[in-house]
């Protein structure tokens, strides 16, 4: 039975099936009971394209080699940010022996493959071209298909582009027609000019010409397109159409009002944008219906939004699939075939119609980050870090799990805070958690809570853990691996159900959480030692920032050092500053501590000096007497390239070089820990470590 989906395909984790596994085989030899496609056309799931267009800055041969690279890493056209993929056409090459459907057609038929491509074995030779409107890639290559999977032949009487399109709607376009009665005001907020076509229309077809049908476009979405092409396309079934800003949903909410003084009874958001869910909960009346033809939309904060506002709604999220869903959906596109035909002569006209924005330093109109070098505290002059910048903030948007990979010192912390302020959950706790810190026998009670006395030494009240803490927001889970693997299966169970019991407890306890992860360690790494559970790390790694190094982007210590100077002369109201040879003298040393070692030698700069002008003899003598003091010279471009070779030994000879000079200064493991800006735990652990 379970080979009937394609379950034997998965690589990595296995156990799992297709839609979920990290990575699938897609090697083009089938089995028995498989089916090899050839595909020449690929229609992304909107926010999936959306995403990696505004991550490749609608660039198509940058978008073809991400689609490459997302097939090659995981053997499907399944996207870790948005968690989608989409839908392919092509033609049937052949069928395994025992391949048991008879409804399968012949291998000239074009076919339309409708089950979603991240369960899915494909394999792409080359990205031919890109149609920005349609959300089409044209591509060479293969996909795998399954007896359980949904195969459809394409009618002669409808192009290719059109089919996909109203295909990737599946069910919910008979949903929304099932919704939609003639005693009810409907309200459609939309962001592209097809989507909005097929809702107006499949909901004007449902009430007739006696209903009351309201449409609201982004205008932010389709400003190449004048407000009379866009009305000329939906006014024939819309009572009214509207322009306005999503991104501002209480504006547009009182600018409704004033035109529409009765609440809806029924709202179909079919906006691939994050926002425009506020506006449908605040425009449709207690009791009635919304329903979400989009991925992008955030259900649970629906939920609570709505909670808040005291709102008794119907909320009807995506629906994929339903019987009789592709039937329907076919002979509707026949049904508005003109109107489509006109969409069609303006997107000829148009080479790029929708380009949403997406990284919320777009969405919320401020300075673009090519023009600035500090991000919420994050100061760079490199373009590898504005890169890296410009991943987190387009990641942020993307309510998924994260791990944050780098050395100790690099800043980790601070993609964390740039995560947190630019998503969501930005008004909801972020709790910040070192697991270093968390004894072996109290990891469980203090992740999940306890019952009032469930073990000896618990308190005569319940306490809450990390998780409920969290509930809503963020849990930051700082040096992940140093969990045992007896937690970290505990742990595992709870991302997967999202729920737990306490500590002695009975009562099953809901959260919404959003976990991040950083280690200094690559997690990959010891997944492949046994420390740490495969399962475990790809619900965790659905995204994976990795900071460099300070000593990879050295074009960053100039601003850095500069940014530092100009604080610590606000604090101690001095006025010192760096001579010409003192940041070349910055920037030939080897930072084996990072950022935090930089922040700490320009303290020490400040105060120690007396002079206002910091030169290189003034930075020599600051690295050398605070961390190499049995060789107080600078480490040269000549040393710094031979360690090199032996990274690994040479960062841990640096690591208690660092650590004995703080303990003999500090003359304690607090004071140490304090210097270092670690835990004391952790100062105790690589003392042990390195027999100091």
């Amino acid at each position: 039975m379970f080979n009937s989906f394609g379950s034997n395909r998965v690589v990595e984790c296995k156990g799992t099936v297709p839609t979920i596994a990290w990575k699938l085989d897609n090697s083009l030899e089938i089995s028995d009971n498989e089916m090899l496609i050839r595909v020449d056309t690929i229609k992304l799931e909107e926010s999936n394209f959306r995403q990696m267009c505004n991550e490749c800055e609608y660039n198509k041969a940058k978008i073809g080699r991400k689609i490459q690279y997302i097939v090659n890493k995981r053997g499907k056209l399944h996207n870790p940010v948005t968690d989608s993929g989409g839908i392919c056409s092509g033609r049937i090459v052949r069928a395994g022996s025992s391949y048991s459907r008879s409804d399968i057609p012949d291998k000239e038929t074009r076919i339309i493959c409708a089950t979603s491509l991240t369960s899915l074995p494909m394999y792409i030779e080359s990205v031919e071209d890109v149609d920005f409107n349609y959300s089409l890639i044209m591509v060479k290559g293969y996909v795998i298909a399954f007896e359980s999977t949904m195969i459809v032949p394409l009618p002669k009487d409808i192009d290719t582009p059109r089919a996909l399109c109203i295909m990737d709607e599946m069910g919910s376009m008979k949903k929304a027609y099932t919704l939609s009665r003639p005693e009810k005001k409907i309200f459609i907020l939309g962001d592209g000019l097809l989507n909005m076509l097929f809702y107006t229309a499949v909901a004007r077809k449902a009430v007739g010409r006696d209903g009351y049908i309201v449409a609201a476009v982004y205008k932010g979405a389709m400003q190449s397109l004048s407000k009379n092409e866009i009305k000329r396309i939906l006014e024939p079934y819309a009572d009214h159409v509207y322009f306005t800003d999503i991104l501002k949903p209480l504006d547009c909410y009182e600018s409704f009002r004033l035109e529409e003084p009765e609440l809806f009874d029924l709202s179909i958001n079919c906006a691939n944008m994050l926002g425009g869910e506020a506006l449908s909960v605040m425009l449709t009346k207690t009791r009635g219906d919304i329903l979400f033809t989009s991925l992008t939309s955030n259900f649970n904060s629906v939920a609570l939004f709505a909670e808040s506002l005291g709102k008794e709604l119907r909320l009807t999220p995506i629906e994929e699939f339903s019987s009789g869903s592709l039937e329907f959906n076919l002979d509707f596109v026949r049904e508005i075939k003109s109107d489509i035909d006109m969409i069609d002569e303006i997107f000829k006209s148009h080479r790029l119609i929708k380009q949403l924005p997406m990284r919320v330093s777009e969405l919320n109109n401020t300075q673009d980050i090519d023009n600035i070098d500090k991000v919420e505290g994050f100061v760079f002059g490199s373009n590898k870090t504005k890169k890296i910048l410009m991943e987190v903030i387009n990641i942020a948007a993307y309510d998924c799990n994260v791990i944050i990979q780098g050395e100790t010192g690099t800043g980790k912390e601070k993609i964390l805070n740039l995560i947190y302020k630019n998503s969501i959950r930005k008004t909801k706790p972020c709790i910040k958690i070192n697991c270093a810190t968390i004894y072996e026998n109290l990891a469980e009670s203090e992740f999940f809570g306890y019952e009032p006395g469930a073990f000896t030494g618990a308190g005569a009240n319940r306490k809450l853990g990390y998780f409920e803490l969290a509930n809503g927001g963020i849990l930051f889970l700082d040096e992940i691996g140093e969990l045992s693997l007896n937690m970290q299966s505990k742990l595992l169970r709870a991302l997967q159900e999202k729920n737990f019991y306490r500590v002695g407890g009975q009562e099953l306890v809901e959260v919404d959480v959003r976990v991040i992860c950083a280690n200094n360690v690559d997690l990959r790494t010891l997944v492949k030692e046994g420390k740490f559970r495969e399962d475990l790390y790809y619900r965790l790694s659905v995204c994976e920032i990795k900071v460099p190094p300070l000593r990879e982007r050295n074009e960053d210590i100039a601003c850095i050092a500069g940014y530092l100077i100009n604080e610590y002369n606000f604090q101690y109201n001095t006025s010192k500053s760096f001579s010409a040879d003192g940041i070349e003298a910055l920037e030939k040393y080897n930072w084996p501590g990072n950022v935090r070692e930089l922040d700490n030698v320009v303290h020490r700069l400040v105060v120690n000096c007396q002079s206002d002008l910091l030169t290189s003899e003034d930075v020599t003598n600051a690295v050398s007497s605070n961390l190499y003091k049995e060789n107080p010279d600078m480490p040269s471009e000549t040393d710094t390239a031979s360690r090199h070779s032996g990274l690994k030994s040479t960062v841990g000879e640096f690591e208690r070089d660092i650590l004995a000079a703080a303990l003999e200064e500090g003359g304690s493991t607090r004071a140490a820990a304090k210097a270092l800006g670690i835990s004391q735990s952790q100062v105790m652990r690589k003392k042990k470590k390195y027999n100091l």
